[in-house]
């Protein structure tokens, strides 16, 4: 758990940096509420925030509302550290965000305990937005979730002006899986053909279960030649070994259908192209890799 502290008093701060490093928690310091929103811009911001009320440039309480204006990043349990402790202070700080205090001088026990209670709160937070945002018979993205970052993804495609390779990939005759050997291995089929794709992309590829057997995959930074070869490589693999279900095993084969492109409109576009280069390869007998060479990049 990464701790945020935003203190411009040097001793206070060095005490309680000192304080959390010792108890195992990574801290990042902050000398004021510039500096400290600073922090909280960025993508891996930190999980707690202890922030001094009374700062100069922005107080605490500013950078508290900043936070909370900014949900989407992950949840961040702000606690406000304060000489205030008059009941109107205590509630204009509920009321800005902050989800506890400490007063000044803090007591070392108190300080656990309330770190504590939001370790487990951010813990419990971060369990629920991935369980919103997997599949759970695969643990990939859901739809929903990759179609978010998708979206972001085309934009930053855009902006830099680099390709962005999307793959459509679909398992063929998964029907006949689940109609003759039932759905417990139709369900073991899609979680060994998830960890198959996952496993064979890099770490910054996005890999989403679009439906049923349907699975997409963004490729930040390939040209149409470089994803249309992983679209032949992840086809092989599917291919390459068979499938162990309840009663035995099942050689599967998929079909791909690839998109590259930086200057599409709309993901929902992209999408829509690589779903039809799907179509095409489904069309032209299965258990092969089809690009649209209209969007190619």
């Amino acid at each position: 758990m990464n701790i945020l502290i935003a203190e411009d008093e040097p001793v206070s701060r060095l005490r309680l940096q000192s304080t959390l490093q010792h108890w195992g928690y990574t801290v990042t310091t902050a000398v004021d509420g510039a500096e400290a929103l600073q922090q909280i811009e960025k993508t891996d911001r930190p999980g707690i925030a202890i922030l001094d009320w009374m700062m100069p440039h922005v107080d605490g309480l500013e950078v508290c509302q900043a936070i909370r204006a900014t949900p989407a990043s992950g949840y961040v349990y702000v606690i406000l550290l304060t000489s205030l402790d008059r009941e109107e202070d205590m509630v204009a700080g509920f009321d800005a965000g902050a989800d506890d205090y400490i007063t000044k001088p803090f007591r070392i026990h108190e300080l656990r305990a309330r770190i504590r209670t939001g370790v487990r709160i951010v813990e419990l937070h971060q369990q629920l937005t991935a369980a919103a945002m997997h599949d759970p018979l695969t643990s990939l993205l859901n739809r929903r979730a990759f179609f978010e970052i998708f979206e972001k993804e085309v934009a930053r495609a855009r902006r830099q002006q680099s390709s962005l390779g999307l793959l459509m990939v679909d398992l063929d005759h998964f029907k006949e899986v689940n109609d003759q050997h039932g759905h417990p291995a139709g369900d073991a089929v899609l979680r060994e053909a998830a960890r198959r794709l996952r496993a064979r992309v890099r770490a910054t590829d996005i890999v989403g279960r679009y439906g049923g057997e349907e699975f997409v995959l963004a490729l930040p930074g390939c040209g149409l030649k470089q994803a249309v070869a992983i679209g032949e490589h992840l086809r092989d693999c599917i291919s390459a070994e068979p499938f162990d279900i309840p009663s035995g095993r099942l050689t599967m084969t998929t079909s791909v259908g690839v998109v590259t492109t930086w200057d599409m409109a709309e993901a929902g576009h992209l999408l829509k192209t690589a779903d039809e280069a799907l179509y095409r390869a489904k069309a032209g007998g299965r258990n092969r890799v089809v690009a649209d060479l209209r969007t190619a990049a």
